[in-house]
């Protein structure tokens, strides 16, 4: 496992769903545990829950989503909005879903890029692809049984995306430099 960057004293939420195995994240959230310390928290939070869940703005560091090994984890925008809204300014998300390679407008299923996009809308910045692989035969009978989707072209897609350095709504003074335009001295105007 990748240790995303995380250290001692940051505050991380792990979302997982139904299809996330509990002994895997068991496993994952004795790992970052260990990473953030005494002074961090790991959050587990269900996905179907993280709506209704009372974390305040800018709660955590990193965010983990679908990373719990064996989940077939979807985000809805609501879903993404909710994670850059908890997430605090230059926090990082990391993601990970199935997305389909050919295109298919009717399907539940986004496509790479449409991710991306969807987590650009969210107000995340710096999104970017970190890794394709392909699905194993329990993860795509997992697609089949928790998404009911079936599909030849999927892969797992695994996507990093940073919350900007302020808070969406905060105010800050500009500096502008306005001069007044004078007129050229010395000319006249005769007809």
């Amino acid at each position: 496992m990748a240790d995303f960057g995380i250290s001692a004293g940051q505050f991380v939420a792990v979302v997982w769903d139904k299809s996330s195995p509990v002994e895997a994240l068991k496993g994952l959230v004795d790992k970052l545990q260990v990473l953030t310390g005494n002074e961090g928290h790991v959050s587990v939070e269900n996905i179907n829950q993280l709506l209704q869940s009372a974390h305040k703005e800018s709660s955590f560091d990193i965010i983990l989503s679908g990373l719990v090994p064996g989940s077939t984890t979807l985000h809805s925008a609501e879903i993404l909005a909710e994670i850059a809204r908890i997430l605090r300014p230059g926090g990082c998300l990391f993601l990970r879903e199935p997305v389909e390679t050919a295109v298919d407008n009717n399907s539940k299923v986004k496509t790479a890029s449409k991710l991306c996009s969807a987590l650009t809308l969210s107000g995340l910045v710096e999104v970017k692809e970190l890794q394709r692989e392909p699905l194993t035969p329990e993860e795509v009978q997992s697609v089949r049984e928790y998404l009911g989707h079936e599909s030849d072209h999927l892969l797992f897609v695994q996507i990093t995306g940073k919350k900007p350095n302020f808070e969406v709504g905060s105010s800050s003074q500009l500096k502008l430099s306005i001069t007044k335009k004078s007129s050229p001295s010395g000319l006249s105007h005769t007809v």
